[in-house]
């Protein structure tokens, strides 16, 4: 497991067990993990949103579209809140058989969970080369 790789899973982990003190640290985080990706991941994670458009959505204090546009056009999503409050999103990776589930108290980090899972589930997968393996 490569360090990028490790990296996800602990944000996985973060979100779970509720590190983070906002939704926008959240997307902030996967920001980061994002922009470090090896380049053969290009394909499951482009295209998305950039630096300055996240920016400019967190401070339109909108971390749910940031998440949205960082999860990009080629997954798809589902998103739902329970009348108690807790938020469950779902990401499948385009052309991809796995998919990412999560819940968590906020419906940003619970997207960003998902696809965080969805990400780690089709790397499992995959060479060291970034093709998918059968």
């Amino acid at each position: 497991m490569s360090s990028w790789d490790a990296s996800l899973l602990t944000f996985v982990d973060s979100c779970s067990v509720g590190d983070f003190g906002t939704a926008a640290q959240a997307v902030l985080a996967m920001v980061e993990i994002l922009n470090a990706a090896p380049a053969h991941y290009a394909p499951l994670i482009s295209p998305r949103a950039g630096a300055d458009r996240i920016a400019e959505l967190l401070a339109a204090d909108a971390p749910l579209c940031a998440a949205m546009e960082l999860v990009g056009p080629l997954c798809g999503v589902l998103l739902s809140r329970s009348a108690g409050g807790t938020a469950s999103g779902m990401v499948k990776i385009i052309d991809e058989v796995d998919e990412g589930n999560f819940f968590a108290e906020d419906p940003a980090i619970a997207l960003l969970g998902a696809y965080g899972t969805a990400l780690v589930a089709v790397i499992a997968r995959m060479d060291g080369n970034g093709r998918l393996t059968p």
